[in-house]
Protein backbone atom coordinates (compact mmCIF):
# COMPACT_ATOMS: atom_id res chain seq x y z
CA UNK A 1 0.00 0.00 0.00
CA UNK A 2 1.08 3.95 -1.23
CA UNK A 3 0.58 4.26 2.91
CA UNK A 4 3.19 2.57 4.26
CA UNK A 5 5.51 3.81 1.98
CA UNK A 6 4.43 7.27 3.21
CA UNK A 7 4.79 6.29 6.75
CA UNK A 8 8.62 5.18 6.49
CA UNK A 9 9.40 8.69 4.96
CA UNK A 10 7.59 10.69 8.02
CA UNK A 11 10.99 11.06 9.74
CA UNK A 12 13.13 13.00 7.14
CA UNK A 13 10.38 15.79 7.03
CA UNK A 14 10.37 16.86 10.45
CA UNK A 15 13.65 18.64 10.83
CA UNK A 16 13.64 21.50 13.65
CA UNK A 17 15.87 22.93 15.56
CA UNK A 18 16.13 22.04 19.37
CA UNK A 19 17.11 24.28 22.28
CA UNK A 20 18.32 27.04 20.74
CA UNK A 21 20.79 25.12 18.46
CA UNK A 22 20.09 26.26 14.68
CA UNK A 23 21.00 23.42 13.27
CA UNK A 24 18.26 21.92 12.18
CA UNK A 25 17.75 18.30 14.53
CA UNK A 26 15.53 15.17 12.93
CA UNK A 27 12.33 14.44 14.95
CA UNK A 28 10.95 11.17 14.67
CA UNK A 29 7.22 10.97 15.30
CA UNK A 30 5.52 7.15 15.70
CA UNK A 31 1.79 7.14 13.87
CA UNK A 32 -0.54 4.14 15.70
CA UNK A 33 -1.07 1.26 12.91
CA UNK A 34 -4.29 -0.45 13.23
CA UNK A 35 -3.79 -4.23 13.82
CA UNK A 36 -6.19 -4.85 10.86
CA UNK A 37 -4.74 -2.40 8.90
CA UNK A 38 -1.58 -4.69 8.52
CA UNK A 39 -3.56 -7.56 8.42
CA UNK A 40 -5.28 -6.35 5.13
CA UNK A 41 -1.83 -5.36 3.83
CA UNK A 42 -0.61 -8.58 4.53
CA UNK A 43 -3.39 -10.37 3.04
CA UNK A 44 -3.46 -8.56 -0.39
CA UNK A 45 0.53 -9.44 -0.70
CA UNK A 46 -0.31 -12.73 0.42
CA UNK A 47 -2.95 -12.85 -2.50
CA UNK A 48 -0.25 -11.55 -5.31
CA UNK A 49 2.35 -13.83 -3.58
CA UNK A 50 0.19 -16.92 -3.96
CA UNK A 51 -0.22 -15.71 -7.80
CA UNK A 52 -4.18 -15.40 -7.37
CA UNK A 53 -6.02 -13.65 -10.43
CA UNK A 54 -6.46 -10.04 -10.31
CA UNK A 55 -6.97 -7.67 -6.86
CA UNK A 56 -8.49 -9.55 -3.85
CA UNK A 57 -11.61 -8.20 -1.85
CA UNK A 58 -11.00 -7.73 1.40
CA UNK A 59 -13.78 -7.50 4.27
CA UNK A 60 -14.45 -8.52 7.64
CA UNK A 61 -15.62 -12.39 7.61
CA UNK A 62 -19.25 -12.36 9.87
CA UNK A 63 -19.23 -13.61 12.81
CA UNK A 64 -21.43 -16.75 13.49
CA UNK A 65 -22.13 -18.11 16.46
CA UNK A 66 -19.23 -18.80 19.44
CA UNK A 67 -16.62 -19.62 16.88
CA UNK A 68 -14.96 -18.94 13.41
CA UNK A 69 -16.00 -22.19 12.05
CA UNK A 70 -14.33 -21.16 8.54
CA UNK A 71 -10.90 -21.64 10.42
CA UNK A 72 -11.60 -25.14 12.58
CA UNK A 73 -9.85 -27.62 10.96
CA UNK A 74 -12.18 -30.53 11.54
CA UNK A 75 -15.35 -28.31 10.08
CA UNK A 76 -13.24 -27.70 7.00
CA UNK A 77 -12.42 -31.64 6.53
CA UNK A 78 -15.77 -32.32 7.34
CA UNK A 79 -17.25 -30.25 4.37
CA UNK A 80 -14.51 -31.40 2.18
CA UNK A 81 -15.53 -35.07 2.62
CA UNK A 82 -19.14 -34.00 2.01
CA UNK A 83 -18.07 -32.29 -1.22
CA UNK A 84 -16.61 -35.46 -2.47
CA UNK A 85 -20.37 -37.73 -2.06
CA UNK A 86 -22.43 -35.02 -3.20
CA UNK A 87 -23.83 -35.16 -6.73
CA UNK A 88 -24.73 -31.67 -6.92
CA UNK A 89 -22.21 -29.27 -5.73
CA UNK A 90 -23.97 -26.63 -3.50
CA UNK A 91 -22.79 -22.64 -3.93
CA UNK A 92 -19.48 -21.98 -1.55
CA UNK A 93 -18.47 -25.79 -1.57
CA UNK A 94 -15.25 -26.23 -0.64
CA UNK A 95 -12.63 -28.32 -2.76
CA UNK A 96 -9.82 -28.33 -0.33
CA UNK A 97 -8.02 -26.03 2.00
CA UNK A 98 -4.38 -25.65 3.28
CA UNK A 99 -2.72 -23.65 6.55
CA UNK A 100 -0.06 -20.81 5.12
CA UNK A 101 2.89 -19.32 7.17
CA UNK A 102 2.71 -15.82 8.40
CA UNK A 103 3.53 -13.39 5.87
CA UNK A 104 6.56 -11.05 6.64
CA UNK A 105 4.19 -8.11 6.02
CA UNK A 106 1.98 -9.69 9.20
CA UNK A 107 4.84 -8.51 11.97
CA UNK A 108 4.15 -12.01 13.93
CA UNK A 109 0.07 -11.49 13.87
CA UNK A 110 -1.15 -14.66 14.24
CA UNK A 111 1.84 -16.54 13.36
CA UNK A 112 0.95 -19.38 15.93
CA UNK A 113 -1.68 -22.08 15.55
CA UNK A 114 -3.21 -21.86 18.80
CA UNK A 115 -6.54 -22.27 19.86
CA UNK A 116 -7.89 -19.84 22.17
CA UNK A 117 -10.55 -21.86 24.28
CA UNK A 118 -11.40 -25.58 24.65
CA UNK A 119 -15.20 -27.17 23.36
CA UNK A 120 -17.81 -29.13 24.34
CA UNK A 121 -18.28 -32.17 22.21
CA UNK A 122 -21.23 -29.84 20.50
CA UNK A 123 -19.03 -27.61 19.86
CA UNK A 124 -21.38 -25.21 20.49
CA UNK A 125 -20.57 -24.42 24.35
CA UNK A 126 -17.71 -23.73 25.82
CA UNK A 127 -15.86 -26.22 28.23
CA UNK A 128 -15.24 -25.90 31.62
CA UNK A 129 -13.54 -27.60 34.77
CA UNK A 130 -14.74 -31.35 34.82
CA UNK A 131 -15.89 -31.33 31.14
CA UNK A 132 -15.26 -34.73 29.23
CA UNK A 133 -14.86 -35.31 25.55
CA UNK A 134 -14.02 -31.72 25.24
CA UNK A 135 -12.56 -30.70 21.62
CA UNK A 136 -10.38 -28.17 20.53
CA UNK A 137 -11.43 -24.62 19.96
CA UNK A 138 -10.93 -22.86 16.22
CA UNK A 139 -7.02 -21.83 16.31
CA UNK A 140 -5.41 -18.40 15.00
CA UNK A 141 -3.54 -18.63 12.25
CA UNK A 142 -3.56 -17.87 7.75
CA UNK A 143 -5.36 -20.46 5.39
CA UNK A 144 -6.45 -20.69 1.83
CA UNK A 145 -8.89 -22.22 0.40
CA UNK A 146 -9.44 -23.78 -3.25
CA UNK A 147 -13.38 -23.82 -4.22
CA UNK A 148 -15.13 -26.47 -5.93
CA UNK A 149 -16.11 -23.40 -8.18
CA UNK A 150 -12.73 -22.89 -9.41
CA UNK A 151 -11.98 -19.58 -7.21
CA UNK A 152 -9.53 -19.34 -4.17
CA UNK A 153 -9.65 -17.53 -1.38
CA UNK A 154 -7.50 -16.45 1.52
CA UNK A 155 -8.54 -15.74 5.34
CA UNK A 156 -6.66 -14.78 8.67
CA UNK A 157 -7.82 -15.69 12.28
CA UNK A 158 -6.36 -13.46 14.74
CA UNK A 159 -6.66 -11.54 17.94
CA UNK A 160 -7.59 -7.71 17.27
CA UNK A 161 -7.04 -5.36 20.56
CA UNK A 162 -7.60 -1.72 18.82
CA UNK A 163 -10.46 -0.86 21.02
CA UNK A 164 -12.79 -2.14 24.07
CA UNK A 165 -15.06 -3.89 21.90
CA UNK A 166 -12.09 -5.80 20.06
CA UNK A 167 -11.32 -9.44 19.97
CA UNK A 168 -10.81 -12.78 17.58
CA UNK A 169 -12.05 -11.88 14.19
CA UNK A 170 -11.38 -13.06 10.72
CA UNK A 171 -10.34 -10.87 7.72
CA UNK A 172 -11.25 -13.09 4.37
CA UNK A 173 -10.01 -11.49 0.37
CA UNK A 174 -12.09 -13.30 -2.05
CA UNK A 175 -11.83 -12.29 -5.59
CA UNK A 176 -14.69 -9.75 -6.83
CA UNK A 177 -17.75 -11.14 -6.92
CA UNK A 178 -17.65 -13.90 -4.86
CA UNK A 179 -18.83 -12.55 -1.47
CA UNK A 180 -22.06 -14.35 -1.62
CA UNK A 181 -20.38 -18.03 -2.39
CA UNK A 182 -17.97 -16.64 0.60
CA UNK A 183 -21.02 -16.48 3.01
CA UNK A 184 -22.71 -19.39 1.31
CA UNK A 185 -19.31 -21.36 2.30
CA UNK A 186 -20.15 -20.08 5.79
CA UNK A 187 -23.70 -21.38 5.92
CA UNK A 188 -22.45 -24.98 4.85
CA UNK A 189 -19.84 -25.06 7.74
CA UNK A 190 -22.75 -23.52 10.08
CA UNK A 191 -24.91 -26.39 9.40
CA UNK A 192 -22.58 -29.01 9.48
CA UNK A 193 -21.90 -27.93 13.36
CA UNK A 194 -25.36 -27.97 13.92
CA UNK A 195 -25.04 -31.67 12.95
CA UNK A 196 -22.86 -32.39 15.61
CA UNK A 197 -24.77 -30.18 18.32
CA UNK A 198 -28.04 -32.13 17.62
CA UNK A 199 -26.03 -35.33 17.66
CA UNK A 200 -24.33 -34.56 20.86
CA UNK A 201 -27.07 -33.10 22.83
CA UNK A 202 -29.62 -35.78 22.44
CA UNK A 203 -30.02 -36.94 26.16
CA UNK A 204 -28.31 -33.84 27.31
CA UNK A 205 -29.73 -31.58 30.52
CA UNK A 206 -28.40 -28.12 31.27
CA UNK A 207 -29.05 -26.21 33.99
CA UNK A 208 -29.41 -22.62 33.58
CA UNK A 209 -28.83 -20.11 36.80
CA UNK A 210 -27.95 -22.77 39.01
CA UNK A 211 -25.51 -25.70 40.11
CA UNK A 212 -24.50 -28.42 38.03
CA UNK A 213 -25.00 -30.81 40.15
CA UNK A 214 -28.46 -31.22 40.12
CA UNK A 215 -28.65 -32.67 36.51
CA UNK A 216 -27.32 -36.29 38.59
CA UNK A 217 -30.57 -35.66 40.90
CA UNK A 218 -32.86 -35.35 37.64
CA UNK A 219 -31.40 -38.34 36.27
CA UNK A 220 -32.45 -40.42 39.50
CA UNK A 221 -35.58 -38.75 39.79
CA UNK A 222 -38.50 -41.24 37.72
CA UNK A 223 -42.31 -42.11 37.17
CA UNK A 224 -42.02 -44.09 40.56
CA UNK A 225 -41.03 -41.33 43.05
CA UNK A 226 -44.35 -39.18 41.39
CA UNK A 227 -47.59 -40.17 43.83
CA UNK A 228 -50.13 -38.00 42.19
CA UNK A 229 -53.54 -39.30 41.02
CA UNK A 230 -53.50 -40.80 37.54
CA UNK A 231 -56.24 -38.44 36.03
CA UNK A 232 -53.27 -35.33 36.46
CA UNK A 233 -50.25 -37.49 35.80
CA UNK A 234 -52.57 -38.39 32.12
CA UNK A 235 -53.01 -34.71 31.99
CA UNK A 236 -49.51 -33.74 32.17
CA UNK A 237 -48.13 -36.73 29.84
CA UNK A 238 -50.78 -35.47 27.54
CA UNK A 239 -48.56 -31.88 27.06
CA UNK A 240 -46.10 -34.21 25.33
CA UNK A 241 -47.13 -34.63 22.26
CA UNK A 242 -45.99 -31.25 21.27
CA UNK A 243 -43.35 -33.31 19.97
CA UNK A 244 -45.62 -35.67 17.82
CA UNK A 245 -44.94 -34.68 13.65
CA UNK A 246 -48.97 -34.30 13.58
CA UNK A 247 -49.02 -31.38 16.05
CA UNK A 248 -45.89 -30.10 14.81
CA UNK A 249 -47.83 -29.85 10.98
CA UNK A 250 -50.66 -28.65 12.95
CA UNK A 251 -48.75 -25.37 14.59
CA UNK A 252 -47.10 -24.83 11.60
CA UNK A 253 -50.21 -24.58 9.37
CA UNK A 254 -51.69 -22.29 12.07
CA UNK A 255 -48.31 -19.82 11.57
CA UNK A 256 -47.97 -20.62 15.54
CA UNK A 257 -44.76 -21.39 17.00
CA UNK A 258 -44.47 -24.61 18.39
CA UNK A 259 -43.99 -24.12 22.07
CA UNK A 260 -46.42 -25.45 24.42
CA UNK A 261 -46.44 -23.22 28.26
CA UNK A 262 -48.10 -25.61 30.88
CA UNK A 263 -48.04 -24.24 34.51
CA UNK A 264 -48.34 -26.56 37.33
CA UNK A 265 -50.54 -24.83 40.60
CA UNK A 266 -51.24 -25.99 43.51
CA UNK A 267 -49.70 -25.79 47.44
CA UNK A 268 -46.24 -26.09 48.79
CA UNK A 269 -45.11 -30.08 49.05
CA UNK A 270 -47.62 -31.37 46.48
CA UNK A 271 -45.12 -32.81 44.34
CA UNK A 272 -44.87 -30.21 41.81
CA UNK A 273 -40.83 -30.17 42.17
CA UNK A 274 -40.31 -34.14 41.71
CA UNK A 275 -43.32 -33.90 38.47
CA UNK A 276 -40.95 -31.81 36.94
CA UNK A 277 -37.57 -33.49 37.59
CA UNK A 278 -39.30 -37.02 36.67
CA UNK A 279 -40.59 -35.22 33.17
CA UNK A 280 -37.10 -34.05 32.62
CA UNK A 281 -35.22 -37.49 33.28
CA UNK A 282 -38.04 -39.22 31.16
CA UNK A 283 -37.69 -36.38 28.53
CA UNK A 284 -33.73 -36.92 28.12
CA UNK A 285 -34.48 -40.71 28.39
CA UNK A 286 -35.96 -40.21 24.75
CA UNK A 287 -33.37 -38.39 23.35
CA UNK A 288 -34.42 -35.03 23.69
CA UNK A 289 -32.81 -31.48 25.52
CA UNK A 290 -34.03 -30.60 28.82
CA UNK A 291 -32.95 -26.78 30.11
CA UNK A 292 -33.65 -26.62 34.17
CA UNK A 293 -34.26 -22.83 34.94
CA UNK A 294 -33.15 -21.41 38.37
CA UNK A 295 -33.74 -17.97 39.53
CA UNK A 296 -29.91 -16.12 39.60
CA UNK A 297 -29.03 -14.06 42.90
CA UNK A 298 -29.88 -10.80 42.88
CA UNK A 299 -26.16 -9.81 42.72
CA UNK A 300 -25.44 -11.17 39.29
CA UNK A 301 -26.23 -9.22 36.44
CA UNK A 302 -28.98 -11.18 34.60
CA UNK A 303 -32.43 -11.26 35.63
CA UNK A 304 -35.16 -14.38 36.00
CA UNK A 305 -36.94 -13.46 32.99
CA UNK A 306 -33.67 -13.18 30.64
CA UNK A 307 -32.68 -16.86 32.16
CA UNK A 308 -35.72 -18.53 30.74
CA UNK A 309 -35.75 -15.78 27.60
CA UNK A 310 -31.94 -17.69 27.25
CA UNK A 311 -33.23 -20.85 27.67
CA UNK A 312 -36.30 -20.44 25.05
CA UNK A 313 -34.29 -19.08 22.63
CA UNK A 314 -31.46 -21.93 23.19
CA UNK A 315 -34.26 -24.11 22.60
CA UNK A 316 -35.61 -23.36 19.11
CA UNK A 317 -31.82 -22.86 18.55
CA UNK A 318 -30.96 -26.52 19.30
CA UNK A 319 -33.38 -27.85 16.55
CA UNK A 320 -34.36 -30.96 18.94
CA UNK A 321 -37.75 -31.68 21.16
CA UNK A 322 -36.60 -29.71 24.24
CA UNK A 323 -38.53 -29.50 27.67
CA UNK A 324 -37.83 -26.02 29.61
CA UNK A 325 -38.33 -26.48 33.38
CA UNK A 326 -39.28 -23.81 35.58
CA UNK A 327 -40.32 -23.51 39.37
CA UNK A 328 -41.71 -20.72 40.77
CA UNK A 329 -43.07 -19.13 37.44
CA UNK A 330 -44.03 -16.15 39.40
CA UNK A 331 -40.55 -15.17 39.55
CA UNK A 332 -39.50 -15.27 36.58
CA UNK A 333 -42.39 -12.74 35.27
CA UNK A 334 -43.07 -10.18 37.62
CA UNK A 335 -40.68 -7.40 36.94
CA UNK A 336 -43.37 -4.76 35.55
CA UNK A 337 -40.43 -3.38 33.18
CA UNK A 338 -39.61 -6.77 31.46
CA UNK A 339 -43.69 -7.31 31.25
CA UNK A 340 -43.89 -5.99 27.54
CA UNK A 341 -40.58 -8.45 26.66
CA UNK A 342 -42.73 -11.67 28.66
CA UNK A 343 -45.81 -10.91 26.66
CA UNK A 344 -43.80 -10.57 23.49
CA UNK A 345 -42.13 -14.10 23.90
CA UNK A 346 -44.72 -16.32 24.95
CA UNK A 347 -47.48 -15.04 22.53
CA UNK A 348 -46.51 -12.43 19.72
CA UNK A 349 -43.63 -11.11 18.13
CA UNK A 350 -40.37 -12.47 19.51
CA UNK A 351 -42.08 -16.14 20.55
CA UNK A 352 -38.86 -18.62 19.79
CA UNK A 353 -39.84 -21.15 17.28
CA UNK A 354 -38.30 -24.68 17.52
CA UNK A 355 -38.93 -26.89 14.64
CA UNK A 356 -38.85 -29.89 16.91
CA UNK A 357 -40.95 -28.62 19.56
CA UNK A 358 -40.48 -26.84 23.02
CA UNK A 359 -42.72 -27.53 26.00
CA UNK A 360 -42.58 -25.46 28.63
CA UNK A 361 -43.74 -27.14 31.83
CA UNK A 362 -43.32 -24.41 34.81
CA UNK A 363 -44.57 -24.71 38.73
CA UNK A 364 -46.46 -22.22 40.45
CA UNK A 365 -47.19 -22.05 44.65
CA UNK A 366 -48.91 -18.62 44.21
CA UNK A 367 -50.36 -18.53 40.92
CA UNK A 368 -52.44 -15.21 42.06
CA UNK A 369 -49.26 -12.98 41.66
CA UNK A 370 -48.62 -13.95 38.42
CA UNK A 371 -50.29 -10.54 35.90
CA UNK A 372 -53.77 -11.99 34.80
CA UNK A 373 -52.71 -10.57 31.01
CA UNK A 374 -50.03 -13.74 31.47
CA UNK A 375 -51.91 -15.89 33.46
CA UNK A 376 -54.97 -15.74 31.99
CA UNK A 377 -54.87 -15.38 28.38
CA UNK A 378 -54.88 -18.19 26.28
CA UNK A 379 -51.51 -18.69 24.17
CA UNK A 380 -49.40 -17.04 26.66
CA UNK A 381 -50.30 -19.80 28.84
CA UNK A 382 -52.08 -22.76 27.35
CA UNK A 383 -52.88 -24.99 30.42
CA UNK A 384 -52.64 -25.05 33.70
CA UNK A 385 -53.20 -28.60 36.09
CA UNK A 386 -54.06 -28.63 39.53
CA UNK A 387 -51.49 -30.57 41.99
CA UNK A 388 -53.73 -30.10 45.09
CA UNK A 389 -53.45 -32.07 48.21
CA UNK A 390 -54.27 -35.58 48.96
CA UNK A 391 -57.66 -36.36 49.01
CA UNK A 392 -58.50 -40.06 47.68
CA UNK A 393 -57.37 -42.87 50.17
CA UNK A 394 -56.15 -45.26 47.75
CA UNK A 395 -53.38 -42.74 47.35
CA UNK A 396 -53.03 -41.78 50.40
CA UNK A 397 -52.69 -45.06 51.30
CA UNK A 398 -49.83 -45.33 48.51
CA UNK A 399 -48.01 -42.41 49.99
CA UNK A 400 -47.63 -44.36 53.36
CA UNK A 401 -46.46 -47.46 51.56
CA UNK A 402 -44.09 -45.60 49.84
CA UNK A 403 -42.26 -43.58 52.50
CA UNK A 404 -42.56 -46.05 54.81
CA UNK A 405 -40.95 -48.78 52.49
CA UNK A 406 -40.29 -52.05 53.87
CA UNK A 407 -41.80 -50.80 57.50
CA UNK A 408 -45.65 -50.65 55.75
CA UNK A 409 -48.03 -53.49 57.10
CA UNK A 410 -51.42 -52.88 55.85
CA UNK A 411 -53.03 -54.11 58.74
CA UNK A 412 -50.96 -51.66 61.16
CA UNK A 413 -50.70 -48.07 59.43
CA UNK A 414 -53.09 -48.15 56.52
CA UNK A 415 -56.26 -46.56 58.93
CA UNK A 416 -54.09 -44.20 59.67
CA UNK A 417 -54.32 -42.15 56.04
CA UNK A 418 -58.10 -41.53 56.61
CA UNK A 419 -56.47 -38.92 59.17
CA UNK A 420 -53.83 -37.10 56.77
CA UNK A 421 -56.15 -36.41 53.95
CA UNK A 422 -56.37 -32.76 53.05
CA UNK A 423 -52.41 -32.75 53.41
CA UNK A 424 -49.96 -32.07 50.98
CA UNK A 425 -47.93 -35.23 49.76
CA UNK A 426 -44.53 -33.74 51.72
CA UNK A 427 -46.69 -33.71 54.55
CA UNK A 428 -47.15 -38.09 54.62
CA UNK A 429 -42.93 -37.92 54.09
CA UNK A 430 -42.40 -36.03 57.59
CA UNK A 431 -44.81 -38.41 59.48
CA UNK A 432 -43.26 -41.65 58.19
CA UNK A 433 -39.79 -39.94 58.76
CA UNK A 434 -40.83 -38.71 62.00
CA UNK A 435 -42.46 -41.91 63.02
CA UNK A 436 -39.33 -44.11 62.00
CA UNK A 437 -37.73 -41.76 64.67
CA UNK A 438 -40.10 -41.42 67.73
CA UNK A 439 -39.93 -45.73 67.51
CA UNK A 440 -36.21 -45.26 67.56
CA UNK A 441 -36.30 -42.82 70.35
CA UNK A 442 -37.98 -46.05 72.87
CA UNK A 443 -35.80 -48.87 71.31
CA UNK A 444 -38.17 -50.35 68.89
CA UNK A 445 -37.75 -51.91 65.24
CA UNK A 446 -40.87 -51.67 64.36
CA UNK A 447 -42.56 -48.25 62.88
CA UNK A 448 -46.38 -48.65 64.65
CA UNK A 449 -49.46 -46.42 63.87
CA UNK A 450 -49.17 -44.70 67.24
CA UNK A 451 -45.62 -43.35 65.72
CA UNK A 452 -47.54 -42.20 62.78
CA UNK A 453 -50.27 -40.50 64.92
CA UNK A 454 -47.65 -38.81 67.44
CA UNK A 455 -45.46 -37.32 64.67
CA UNK A 456 -48.76 -36.22 62.84
CA UNK A 457 -50.00 -34.38 65.62
CA UNK A 458 -46.76 -32.81 66.44
CA UNK A 459 -46.05 -31.51 63.09
CA UNK A 460 -49.70 -29.94 62.90
CA UNK A 461 -49.24 -28.58 66.54
CA UNK A 462 -46.07 -27.12 65.43
CA UNK A 463 -48.19 -25.47 62.65
CA UNK A 464 -50.91 -24.16 64.59
CA UNK A 465 -48.28 -22.53 67.29
CA UNK A 466 -46.25 -21.08 64.12
CA UNK A 467 -49.30 -19.34 62.97
CA UNK A 468 -50.00 -17.16 65.69
CA UNK A 469 -47.62 -14.45 65.75
CA UNK A 470 -48.96 -12.97 69.00
CA UNK A 471 -47.07 -15.83 70.48
CA UNK A 472 -43.68 -14.60 69.51
CA UNK A 473 -44.17 -11.02 70.10
CA UNK A 474 -42.44 -8.89 72.98
CA UNK A 475 -44.92 -7.72 75.93
CA UNK A 476 -45.15 -3.93 75.60
CA UNK A 477 -43.04 -1.85 77.65
CA UNK A 478 -44.78 -1.30 80.96
CA UNK A 479 -43.83 2.54 81.96
CA UNK A 480 -41.22 2.44 84.52
CA UNK A 481 -41.87 3.52 88.54
CA UNK A 482 -39.10 4.64 91.37
CA UNK A 483 -37.25 2.08 93.38
CA UNK A 484 -39.25 -0.50 94.96
CA UNK A 485 -42.07 1.03 92.81
CA UNK A 486 -42.58 4.49 94.44
CA UNK A 487 -42.55 7.56 92.59
CA UNK A 488 -39.49 9.19 91.72
CA UNK A 489 -39.10 12.83 94.06
CA UNK A 490 -40.93 11.76 96.81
Amino acid sequence: MDGFEKLRSLDREFLIPVDGDLAPRQVIRHVRVMRNEIVSYALRELWHELEFEGEPLIFDSPSHGRMHTEHHPALLDKLVANGKRQKRVPPGQLASWRRQEAPQHAHGIASVPAGIYLLMSDMQRHAEAGSRNVVAGTPYGWLSYTFTAGWSALSVYFYDDNDNDSGPMVMAAVPPGRQDEWLAFLDLLDEIRNTIARRERRGHIEIIGGDDDLVEVIKRTTMEDVLLPAETLKQVAAQRRIFSAEMLRRYAALHVPRLRKVLLIGPPGTGKTTLLKAEGAHHAKQGGVVFYVCAPPRSRGSSPWQQLSYAMQSAAESKLPTLVLVEDFEMFVSDAHELQLVLNALDGVATPDNPAGTLLLATSNDPESIDPRIRDRPGRVDVLIEIGLVEDMELAKRFLKHFLGNAYREEEHADVADLLLKQPGSHFREVCIAGAMHALEVDRAEVLREDLLWAHEMIVNGRALASQPERFMPSPARKRGGFFGKERGR
